[in-house]
């Protein structure tokens, strides 16, 4: 209302404006054309008797009252006046026939003149008269627009109501909803200009009932993961405090500290996960060289690697670049290497290595271990999955948060065979960097090179 009533007498304003210089043209040509007929109805006879033919009454009346709004009449016979309407009208003689604007004593004179033989007969008016005349009219053309202002207002108050409604009832169905009903509005009588809002807030809808049904059922697998080792320290616990002998207690310790180890690496990995939900975006993105990430993380896992017996190596390769949080694929190279190690089994062999192909740096690593099964292939990328015959223990997070990183990178991966026809291998291929900003990758102590095969 705030902006629709100043726009609307606005525009009133502007209509009248329009009116009144439409209304001038329009008055200007009228009373000349006045002036016109005026001036040829004006007859002077041999005696100099000056007489208005053709004009009715009526006619004659209006010139006597156009007389009081300015209007001259004048005779001339060459040079000298023979009659006036305004004796004390000091205009100068005509110059000649036709429309003519004199400005005599400060105020101009719209004037005619008609030439009969030596006659001249002049019909003048003042600017001033006309300009009064159309100060009327517009006055009579204002007053109208602005009594309509109030009704106008009325109509836009009912008007406007009635088109935001729905957005009312929009508004109160919301309102009325608790936090698990996310079933969309129902948009099937909703006007046209409303129908974009209702189906963004339709999508958003439909975006937090998969955010909620995701967390709920990460919460629950999380709950149910977390449950066996936190019963199997319990059990040990009480067992601990059974045990008979040294031995015993020795073996039931060593226990106890596998699965707090465990339990640590889950709720590590539980964490890691939640924080990389699927609409979350990367806290810093930057271009960084991914051999030497590789370099730094082999070198880190090394030392779990010797005390699992498993040949972990780095096939050295030239500098490639890319975009992306350095701390996240750190994580899915980590999750990776640490897969590889766990289910590789003693005596396996893991390599890691990085190459362009067709100008997208690609991240691989292989291992000589057991391999993934075809028909598993699918279904290892799942939360907790850890598949059959893997004396390996693990959470079934690692593949999870891999593929969410790289989902976050708009990396794809694929698995297929690994060293020497057998094992696994997972092979990450990025897009190109285009990110200007450069961030280093930090790395420990050198890691074991291999030759490039």
């Amino acid at each position: 209302m705030l902006w629709l009533l100043p726009a609307t007498l606005l525009a009133g304003l502007l209509a009248s404006a329009a009116t009144y210089w439409g209304a001038l043209y329009e008055l200007d040509e009228v009373l000349s054309d006045q002036l016109k007929v005026i001036g040829r109805h004006v007859v002077v006879d041999e005696d100099n008797h000056v007489s208005l033919t053709g004009l009715q009454r009526s006619d004659d009346d209006r010139m006597s009252g156009e007389q009081s709004h300015g209007v001259l009449l004048q005779v001339w016979r060459g040079s000298t006046p023979i009659f006036s309407s305004d004796p004390d009208s000091s205009l100068p003689p005509p110059a000649g026939a036709g429309l003519a604007d004199i400005m005599v004593g400060g105020q101009l004179w719209h004037s005619f003149v008609t030439r009969e033989g030596d006659v001249l007969v002049r019909v003048a008016q003042l600017r001033k008269a006309r300009w009064e005349a159309v100060a009327e009219i517009a006055m009579h053309l204002f007053w109208p627009v602005l009594s309509l202002i109030p009704l106008l207002a009325l109509f836009l108050w009912f008007g406007i109501g009635y088109g935001l409604r729905p957005l009312r009832e929009i508004a109160a169905n919301l309102k009325r909803r608790d936090a698990n009903n996310m079933q969309p509005i129902d948009t099937a009588a909703m006007p046209g200009e409303v129908k974009p809002l209702v189906d963004a807030l339709n999508d958003l809808l439909l975006r937090l009932d998969h955010a909620f049904t995701a967390q709920k059922h990460f919460i629950a697998d999380a709950a149910h993961e977390l449950r066996t080792p936190i019963m199997g320290l319990g059990l040990q616990a009480e067992l601990l405090e059974r045990a008979s002998s040294v031995a015993e207690r020795e073996e039931i310790t060593a226990q106890l500290r596998m699965g707090a180890t465990r339990l640590s690496r889950l709720s590590e990995q539980l964490l890691t996960l939640a924080r990389l939900a699927p609409d979350s975006q990367l806290a810093e993105t930057c271009q960084f060289d991914l051999t030497a990430l590789a370099r730094s993380v082999v070198s880190e896992r090394s030392k779990f690697a010797e005390s699992n017996n498993v040949d972990l190596g780095l096939a050295e390769g030239k500098k490639l670049t890319v975009s992306g949080n350095a701390e996240n694929l750190r994580i899915l190279l980590n999750n990776l290497v640490d897969n590889a190690i766990r289910y590789g089994g003693a005596g396996s062999r893991v390599d890691v290595e990085v190459y362009g192909h067709e100008g997208r740096p690609v991240l691989e690593v292989r291992d000589t271990g057991p391999g993934i099964p075809e028909v598993d292939h699918t279904r290892v990328w799942e939360r907790f999955y850890r598949g059959n015959g893997h004396a390996a223990t693990g959470s079934g997070l690692g593949l999870s948060i891999v593929r969410r990183i790289a989902e976050q990178h708009h990396a794809s991966i694929t698995l297929a065979h690994g060293l020497e026809g057998r094992g696994l291998t997972v092979r990450v291929c990025f897009p190109v960097a285009r990110i200007p900003h450069v961030c280093v990758a930090e790395r420990s102590d050198e890691p074991r090179l291999r030759e490039n095969s």
